[in-house]
């Protein structure tokens, strides 16, 4: 089976086969270096689905060097719909260089593939040659540093360096034992650069020494500083004499001087450690009403803006009863002057309210009104029957009574409306 019919039957349960082989096969006329085949894809979520996957290496140029960069594409299912995955794939020599466009894990983005949903005219061989773009401007993968020697301790911790001190006893010990004369010293060269060294460690331990501003030095200056013994006068010239009691006065006074400095400079120290243990006992006396204070001046900024808040509302609140308000008086005072003018028309009877225009339909109204009334008598006639309040005798005489002049009444209001 050649490899258009194995793609044809692996993209059968993609969502758009034809779409898909179209694609797929593009890609690998153009780049020969890239080869199918079905592997097991794990996402980011843990779910593992079997995709079809475009490995192999994709060729670019960097600083005129030809180079292959290894990459595999991964195409899902709903391809077209979804972009595919691109991969970096490093060899056993290789390390991903992370930039932009791709991230430790390997995994490539761009901008073509981020608006991959919006634009379906996207296909995977346009994709491939823009990361071969990208690659060729920024190589997402080096090779491994080779060990060697000289870099064999790279990312270990070196070992230190044989220090002055060290060289120097070590070239003590390893000198003979015996005396040596002066100038057999001064001739040697190892001896003198010895003797160099060892003059240079003195220089730098005198220095750091003066560099020294405990007391302890002090004390130790003081332990070591002893006063000159005097001499005797005897047997001595007199100008020599006085300049051996010049000497040994100065010798007397910097001694005094450096007992002075030393007491004021341990006053110093005692004074500094007091100050020093008041100032730390007060911190911490204080340091609970700080944070007390600084509670409180939380709580009272959070408070100062929900009174703000609550007074914007009742602010707001306030507006809205006085439009109210003064919607509410407006419309009484509609209501009162209503009241007025009607308070002020004269009383008006029911019967002159309502009239014809002609004697006929005055007349109308007359015997409309006359017909009802009889209409109700006979009812109440009825329930006073029903009640016993009237006998018999007396309902049938005014029921025929009434009934009498009922009809002649409609009679004449059927004569006027057929008129």
């Amino acid at each position: 089976m050649d490899i258009k019919s194995w793609l044809r039957t692996v993209l059968q349960h993609y969502q758009d086969p034809e779409r898909t082989f179209r694609d797929v096969d593009s890609v690998l006329q153009t780049y020969l270096s890239l080869k199918p085949k079905m592997d097991t894809y794990t996402s980011n979520d843990g779910n593992t689905q079997l995709l079809l996957c475009l490995h192999g290496t994709v060729p670019i140029t960097y600083r005129s060097v030809p180079y292959n960069i290894p990459v595999a594409f991964w195409v899902p299912k709903e391809y077209p719909k979804v972009p595919p995955i691109p991969y970096v794939k490093p060899t056993a020599n290789m390390l991903i260089r992370e930039g932009r466009h791709v991230d430790k894990s390997g995994l490539c983005y761009h901008h073509y593939r981020s608006t991959w949903s919006n634009d379906q005219k996207h296909t995977l061989l346009e994709l491939v040659a823009i990361l071969q773009q990208v690659f060729a401007q920024e190589p997402p993968v080096y090779t491994k540093p080779t060990t060697s020697n000289s870099n064999s301790h790279i990312g270990s911790p070196q070992p230190p360096k044989e220090s002055l001190l060290d060289r120097v006893s070590s070239q003590r010990q390893s000198m003979p034992s015996q005396s040596m004369h002066v100038g057999n010293i001064g001739s040697s060269p190892e001896v003198s650069q010895w003797m160099g060294e060892s003059t240079a460690l003195y220089n730098m331990n005198q220095g750091l020494a003066a560099l020294n501003l405990n007391s302890n030095s002090h004390i130790n200056l003081s332990k070591s500083t002893s006063l000159p013994t005097i001499a005797t006068t005897n047997n001595m010239p007199y100008p020599q004499l006085q300049q051996q009691q010049q000497q040994q006065q100065l010798s007397i006074n910097s001694s005094v001087s450096i007992t002075k400095d030393i007491k004021n400079q341990s006053l110093q120290e005692v004074l500094y450690r007091k100050v020093t243990e008041r100032l730390q006992q007060y911190n911490v006396s204080i340091s609970g009403d700080m944070d007390k204070l600084l509670i409180q001046n939380r709580q009272l900024n959070e408070g100062e803006v929900g009174i703000e808040q609550e007074f914007r509302a009742l602010n707001d609140i306030k507006e809205r009863l006085k439009y109210n308000n003064s919607v509410i008086d407006k419309k009484s005072k509609e209501i009162d002057q209503i009241i007025e003018s009607v308070n002020s028309m004269p009383d008006v009877q029911v019967d002159e309210a309502l009239y014809g225009t002609t004697v006929v339909g005055n007349q109308l109204f007359e015997l409309v009104a006359d017909d009802n009334a009889i209409s109700d008598t006979v009812y109440f006639l009825a329930k006073a029957l029903n009640s016993e309040r009237i006998d018999l005798v007396t309902f049938m005489k005014y029921t025929r009574m009434l009934s009498r002049e009922q009809f002649m009444k409609r009679a004449l209001i059927k004569k006027i409306t057929q008129t």
